[in-house]
């Protein structure tokens, strides 16, 4: 489990990019700069050089040297132990003040890092599943997503159960609720499915 300020670096390079390949470039940029400040303090060339593999990378390496710069400006250290008394709604604000943080590098942050608050995140998969099960409106973004699918879940569940809940769906668009040719006749969820239901009914 990352810290807050490994986890930030994580998400914020892989928007738009499959799993393995934002991993292997954080591994190397991890190798490479040992300290997030030494990133933070890097020629942006250099930085995008490393970042290269990913989606966007000029705009991603000038918006996470810029995140990290507002950090240790506001903190006086490159450190997010603000986050930690902080309720997941004025963390997810706060984080989203950041540039180039949207609210699922922002939710990653507090429930994938060692932070482990209970905050959903939202990825292509959960946001396609949910549109097509009827939860969410066919055009609502990440962040319309997040504040409609937060109250459906049960109260007493925290971080661990958002994360398992989050990898479930995730691994459920990826096999079977494809963007593209979802195998709906496998679907477990077909029998509440709105799509499925408009489709096959």
């Amino acid at each position: 489990m990352l810290d807050p300020v490994s986890q930030l670096v994580m998400g914020m390079i892989g928007g738009k990019t499959r799993s393995e390949v934002s991993k292997e470039v954080f591994v190397q940029l991890r190798r490479r700069f040992r300290r997030w400040e030494n990133l933070r303090d890097a020629d942006l060339s250099e930085v995008r050089r490393l970042i290269a593999p990913v989606t966007f990378p000029e705009n991603k390496a000038f918006r996470l040297q810029a995140a990290l710069r507002l950090i240790t400006k506001s903190q006086g250290r490159l450190s997010l132990d603000l986050l930690k008394p902080m309720s997941v709604p004025t963390s997810l604000t706060w984080l989203e003040g950041l540039p180039g943080v949207g609210r699922k590098t922002a939710a990653t942050v507090l429930n994938f890092s060692t932070l482990r608050k209970p905050a959903l995140v939202v990825d292509s998969h959960h946001l396609r599943v949910a549109k097509r099960l009827g939860l969410i409106g066919l055009r609502d973004d990440t962040v319309e997503a997040y504040e409609t699918l937060t109250p459906l879940m049960p109260v007493h569940w925290g971080a661990l159960e958002i994360d398992n809940h989050h990898q479930f769906v995730k691994r459920h668009g990826q096999e079977t609720c494809k963007a593209e040719r979802p195998i709906c006749g496998n679907c477990p969820l077909k029998e509440i499915c709105r799509t499925y239901a408009t489709a096959f009914g």
